[in-house]
Formats: C-alpha cells, sequence, structure tokens
C-alpha cells in the first residue's frame, strides 16, 4: 500500500463530522475509497485520470452492476472533491469521467391483497407475532425504511395526533402519519407484547425475546417465514413494503411532492421511479378492461 491512511482517516472525520452522514453511510464510503486505493497502489496526489479509466473497465470486466460501479464513482468524486477543498491536490482525476447508464429497473411491489395476505398469516399467538404484526403494519402504512424502523423509541410514537417521529438518512428526522391499522397493531403490541419482551428496560420500540433490539437480518428473516407462509410467490424484501407504500399512495391519487415529503426523499428525482410503476398499472387497466386495450 503506497497510499497515505491519513489521506482516507481526515476523509471520514470530514463525512462524519461536517457532513454528519450515518454510519451506514459513512462505511460504504470508506470501503469504496479503500478498495480503491488498494486497488490503484498510489498516494493520492499521484493517481491520474487514466488510473480511473483503468480501475472503471476493471470492474466492468468483473462483472459489477452499473448501479455498484456508478456508486463507487461516486464516492470517488467526494473524495477528491474533499481533498481539492482542503487544498491538497490541485485537479481531479474523476473530472470528465461518466458513470456507467444505470438501467431504470422498477422495484417489484406487494398488491395491498397480498400485503393483506401477509399481515393475516401472522396472527397473535405469541408475543412475537404481536410484535411483527406491529412491525410491517408501521413499515407498509408509513413507507419506512428498515434502518428507520430499527432506531424508533418508546417515544417517537404520538398516539394522540396519530403521528411518528423517525430518523432517516444523514440522522433527518421527519413527522409521519400514523395510519388506523398500524396505531392499532403498535397500541396491542405496547400493551401485550412489548412489557413481556422488555427484559433489559430497552428504549428501542421493537425488541427481540431477549430484550434487545432488533437487527436488520432479524426483520429480513421474520419477512421472509411470513411470505412463505402466506402463499406470495414474489421475490421481495421487507424493503418492498416502502416500495408498495409509495405507490399505492400513487394510484390513490395522491401528488408526487407528497410522497417525497413521506419517504424523506431530499431530492424529487428519487422518487419519480414511482411514477413508471403508476403508469404500468394504469396501462394494465386500460389494457384488462377497455374493448380496445
Amino acid at each position: 500500500m503506497n497510499y497515505s491512511k491519513e489521506a482516507v482517516k481526515d476523509f471520514i472525520y470530514y463525512l462524519q463530522a461536517e457532513r454528519e452522514l450515518s454510519p451506514n453511510t459513512v462505511d460504504a464510503y470508506k470501503r469504496d475509497i479503500l478498495f480503491f486505493l488498494d486497488e490503484v497502489d498510489k498516494e493520492v496526489g499521484d493517481i491520474n485520470r487514466d488510473d480511473l479509466l483503468k480501475y472503471i473497465s476493471k470492474l466492468q470486466s468483473a462483472e459489477y452492476s452499473s448501479a455498484t460501479i456508478s456508486r463507487k464513482v461516486s464516492s470517488l468524486r467526494i473524495f477528491f472533491g474533499f481533498h481539492i477543498g482542503e487544498g491538497l491536490i490541485d485537479e481531479t482525476p474523476v473530472s470528465n469521467i461518466q458513470s456507467p447508464k444505470l438501467d431504470k429497473k422498477l422495484p417489484v411491489i406487494l398488491s395491498p391483497e397480498e400485503i393483506d395476505r401477509l399481515i393475516k398469516i401472522i396472527g397473535d399467538s405469541s408475543p412475537l407475532a404481536v410484535r411483527d404484526r406491529a412491525m410491517f403494519e408501521l413499515m407498509y402504512g408509513s413507507g419506512l425504511r428498515i434502518s428507520e424502523l430499527l432506531n424508533i423509541y418508546k417515544e417517537d410514537i404520538f398516539f394522540k395526533d396519530d403521528y411518528i417521529r423517525v430518523r432517516g438518512k444523514g440522522s433527518k428526522e421527519r413527522i409521519i402519519p400514523l395510519g388506523s391499522k398500524a396505531k392499532n397493531a403498535l397500541m396491542d403490541y405496547l400493551e401485550e407484547a412489548r412489557p413481556i419482551l422488555d427484559k433489559k428496560k430497552s428504549s428501542f420500540l421493537f425488541l427481540t425475546k431477549n430484550g434487545n433490539g432488533l437487527t436488520r437480518m432479524g426483520v429480513w428473516k421474520r419477512f421472509k417465514m411470513y411470505l412463505v407462509l402466506s402463499g406470495v410467490m414474489k421475490n421481495v424484501t421487507p424493503h418492498t413494503l416502502r416500495h408498495s407504500f409509495a405507490t399505492h399512495l400513487l394510484e390513490g391519487g395522491a401528488t408526487l411532492r407528497t410522497v417525497q415529503i413521506l419517504l424523506g426523499h431530499s431530492d424529487i428525482s428519487t422518487t419519480q421511479i414511482y411514477t413508471h410503476i403508476d403508469r404500468s398499472y394504469l396501462r394494465d387497466i386500460v389494457t384488462t378492461y377497455h374493448p380496445r386495450g
């Protein structure tokens, strides 16, 4: 390794202290930068445009997806931009390098009927089932990311006003309305199940059977189990509930701006993917029901 570890250390501190990014986001940047520097094996100031082009070509040859390559290039733009801002280098080798064109893949969603099947199969026969029903009702009813779900505390629920407080990317807080079904499921959980699970007096809303805060893998495993039991034959993840939330709102007449705010997207272009789903849905309706469809 010929590169300076200080170059990476200073960049990580910048992401944490000045940009106030979440630990997961900082770790992702760190992995991308270290992977690149290990590949080129040069000091930051010695890296040139040809090094970048060779790196991208190597990633393509290794059959990395366009999305992954684009993310890695984006990380490098920020990394070299930081060093220019600090006066450590004069120009960025990433200038005029185009990221691979991303394929616009529409996220798979669950229909309202499929979500009903998924929720109903959970039942309420045990504290964990009551927890899971509340968890998935909340994810679908409020469009939460898993990371947001796992970082909800008891005091973030406001039943009187029917809303919850969540912490999104970059620790940004937002207030989201609490739907009636999610509210009822949460009240059942807090009254019946959580007192049994709360063996360690935790502040987290959702707990394991041992009283610890839930993990991402724990949520994923429970979701997959119920998916199989419900008979829904789609390759989906808990994040699909967020996609479904957004799509069903648009299909019901919500504006794109409203959905953007609810999802916590800083850029409306991120939300626009769901308009494509909505158009597909409308096209299917016309094809199915119109005599000239």
